[in-house]
């Protein structure tokens, strides 16, 4: 991780206090500031960096390897910031992306009701079209990171004729309330919510894009790649663990573990090939079969880290037991029927282990 090695330093000295609170990890976020992490996705006639999709993945893989909270809460504000960037609305574009490539905005998405959450029965969120081209949002966002910390979130709803509307929602706007943070498994400090909008009125200069049929149809190329770039991160992170305990084993334990470290190499090459690829070409990258990859890979690396640690690392503040906990966000975190099936699909072959055991 040349040239990140601060970064992940200072943001993993933040990692255990970070877990163990219900609070907006400021100083953490601050880390991010100073390390320029506002400015990468933007373009530079916004006021950004304008980073490639090669230098954006290893930004995520870097902060990821020093703090998962902090990877949540970056990407889902780079989220907002893609789909204002990928949107026709150049007003909202010169509005605020200077603002926020400076750090002196933030914002979130709210758009699981449309991709991975609530799929079943009435929409989640309905826009009610205005005459003056605006809308009225009813429903709700099931997850908003940083909800109450935004500024506006970027949302997506569904119109009473089956189409689509991707639109900003000012966070203080009537009819908008922001529930209390969600209590999870790990991650708490990112303060994510369910967002509730009760007749909220949203003028025609708040929407991104539509009416269409599917409003997330355009989006940054490397948007597939980012839950896999952050899982690499926390892999990282456990790979960090194993060093740590290896000469605390006998060798044969870490030979045990050779490939799975081999498999954590490859799988990083090809994430990064990937990237360059989609530079180069445009090409469509093997994004779903990666992030299948990462999530087999970050379950079985935090199993392997918990065995090495022992008892030690079963106990509650211990690195390894925050690690292995925040490893199974992985398996939840924008995951589609599709990603859920061939993660199981993996985790539930025997093969090595009838392998390993046949007489």
């Amino acid at each position: 991780m040349a040239g990140f090695e601060q970064l992940i330093r200072r943001l993993a000295a933040n990692a255990a206090r970070d877990d163990a609170s219900i609070e907006w990890p400021a100083d953490s976020m601050a880390i991010l500031a100073a390390a320029g992490a506002d400015r990468w996705v933007i373009p530079r006639e916004f006021g950004g960096d304008g980073w490639t999709a090669e230098q954006i993945l290893a930004g995520y893989e870097a902060v990821g390897r020093g703090s998962m909270s902090a990877i949540l809460i970056l990407t889902q504000r780079d989220a907002a910031c893609d789909l204002i960037m990928t949107s026709p609305n150049e007003e909202l574009k010169q509005t605020w992306l200077p603002l926020l490539s400076r750090g002196e905005a933030f914002t979130t998405v709210g758009i699981a009701q449309v991709t991975t959450s609530h799929q079943s029965g009435p929409p989640a969120m309905t826009a009610f079209p205005d005459a003056d081209g605006g809308y009225r949002l009813r429903g709700f966002m099931p997850w908003a990171t940083g909800a109450d910390h935004a500024d506006f979130i970027v949302t997506a709803a569904v119109l009473p004729n089956g189409k689509q509307i991707l639109a900003g929602v000012p966070r203080e706007r009537a009819g908008i309330r922001v529930e209390p943070p969600l209590r999870l498994m790990a991650l708490s400090c990112t303060r994510t919510s369910r967002v509730v909008c009760d007749d909220a009125r949203i003028e025609k200069q708040w929407v991104l894009r539509g009416p269409a049929e599917k409003v997330l149809a355009i989006r940054s190329t490397v948007k597939p790649m980012v839950v896999s770039s952050a899982g690499l991160g926390l892999a990282g992170a456990l790979v960090d663990q194993l060093k740590e305990h290896e000469a605390k084993n006998p060798p044969e334990l870490f030979a045990a573990v050779e490939p799975l470290l081999a498999r954590y190499a490859d799988i990083r090459a090809r994430l990064y090939a990937a990237a360059r690829e989609q530079a180069a070409n445009g090409a469509e990258g093997p994004s779903s079969e990666l992030r299948v990859e990462v999530n087999d890979l970050v379950v079985r690396l935090a199993i392997t880290a918990q065995t090495f640690a022992k008892g030690t690392g079963y106990l509650v503040g211990h690195p390894v037991e925050r690690l292995v906990r925040e490893a199974m966000f992985f398996l939840v975190w924008s995951a589609p029927d599709h990603i859920r099936v061939a993660t199981l699909t993996g985790l539930a072959a025997s093969d090595g282990i009838r392998a390993r055991f046949a007489p």
